[in-house]
């Protein structure tokens, strides 16, 4: 009987463990300010690549972390506008706050579904793993989202991601 009970106990915590989401992120706040990022590359929750297209009215996908004092700050090109915003990191645990946009009319439909999909994962992201391959001088960071998306960055070396020209017509940045 004793026995019975103590594998039932040992099963319960089992299967609680597997069921608690378990941090991800293995970078700081502290480790971020002043770095800029270009995403490279969209691995969609299905495991199919979203497919990223260059061109447009827009610059490639872009994400920069910042300190404003106590603040985090994340700014960045989410395809066709500017977008910039709050962040917190901590307990392994990432929550982007909701962004500010640019109100630029993106030039096709694809660019503008490829942005409103970029920032609906942005906001849902819960962690972010740094790697860095000092050999290659390649830094990467993912961000992983709650539903499975994981979009993978590339770090730009002068920390700046590059803004378009001409991205603040059409007005100010607006709440989202």
């Amino acid at each position: 009987m004793l026995r019975s009970v103590a594998i039932v106990c040992l099963a319960t915590l089992v299967l609680a463990g597997c069921s608690m989401p378990k941090p991800a992120s293995n970078v700081s706040a502290e480790d971020l300010a002043g770095t800029g990022w270009e995403l490279q590359h969209w691995q969609q929750r299905n495991g199919a690549a979203y497919p990223l297209m260059p061109g447009g009215n827009g610059g490639p996908i872009s994400i920069r972390f910042n300190r404003d004092g106590a603040a985090n700050i994340l700014s960045g090109n989410a395809g066709c506008n500017r977008y910039r915003g709050g962040y917190t990191l901590g307990g392994g645990y990432l929550q982007v706050l909701p962004a500010a946009t640019t109100r630029m009319v993106c030039l096709s439909p694809e660019r503008a579904k490829l942005e409103q999909d970029y920032l609906e994962v942005l906001t849902t992201a819960t962690t972010l793993t740094r790697a860095r391959d000092p050999g290659r001088d390649l830094d990467t960071l993912t961000l992983a989202s709650d539903n499975g998306d994981e979009l993978l960055f590339v770090r730009v070396m002068n920390g700046e991601p590059p803004e378009p020209a001409g991205n603040t017509v059409g007005g100010g940045m607006t709440g989202q």
